[in-house]
């Protein structure tokens, strides 16, 4: 059973995570009712608005060998919730939860290191529960109130960590092969033109396959790439 703190408000979970993260317990979630700087992938902005779930789980594996496929398992995670009340949502590679490409969940993981190895990993998340406008953020975006599900953000974070740790202890000993399947379920790019940027650099080609370890497998002209980290565009 995971410890859960819960504040009303808190500049970004993750933070808090890593400010206290050797006076915690593994599994400690910190949940907050908004953030003021909350923050995404490569430093983005997260609008953090009130009707989100905002949380970040703090974890202290024994075993660091698939720690980067974690962020993966969480999406997966929040797919699994979300079919659950009968929604339809999709994986856009690696880590963002889509329906019908508009953004429901995004998530961002951050090692925290001691003595020049893991000690722990800080999975944040940010799901769009019950706000009724997202027209501000920037991007098409989408809450499940607004694809009429109406669910208690607590509940809905109960049914989230109850997946994540059904999976947690295999992904940690086997990788992302444990989750392959139904990830790849999910992810509806494949066989698909896209183009993966990375920085200024971009890659256009189909998308052909994710690998045993997680990495996207890009059809390019010049070959088939792996790609370990970027953004997908369709």
């Amino acid at each position: 059973m995971s410890t859960i703190l819960y504040f009303e408000t808190l500049n970004s979970t993750q933070t808090y995570l890593k400010d206290h993260f050797n006076e915690l317990d593994d599994k400690t979630v910190v949940i907050t009712g908004t953030q003021t700087a909350g923050r995404g992938r490569f430093d983005r902005q997260w609008v953090s608005q009130p009707g989100g779930l905002y949380f970040s789980v703090l974890l202290k594996p024994a075993k660091t060998d698939f720690v980067a496929n974690i962020t993966q398992l969480m999406a997966l995670a929040v797919c699994e919730a979300a079919e659950k009340y009968g929604v339809q949502p999709n994986l856009k590679w690696p880590n963002d939860v889509q329906v019908a490409g508009k953004k429901l969940c995004g998530i961002l993981s951050e090692a925290i290191t001691q003595d020049n190895k893991i000690a722990c990993l800080a999975v944040g998340v940010g799901v769009n529960v019950a706000q009724k406008d997202l027209s501000h953020v920037g991007q098409p975006a989408v809450s499940l109130r607004e694809l009429g599900v109406n669910v208690a953000k607590e509940d809905f974070l109960q049914d989230v960590l109850a997946k994540f740790f059904a999976y947690y202890p295999a992904v940690l000993e086997e990788g992302f092969s444990v989750i392959r399947s139904a990830y790849k379920e999910r992810f509806v790019f494949l066989g698909k033109q896209i183009v993966v940027k990375n920085g200024t650099s971009a890659l256009t080609g189909i998308a052909h396959d994710l690998s045993p370890r997680g990495t996207l497998l890009l059809q390019t002209q010049n070959g088939l790439r792996e790609i370990l980290i970027g953004d997908l565009i369709v």
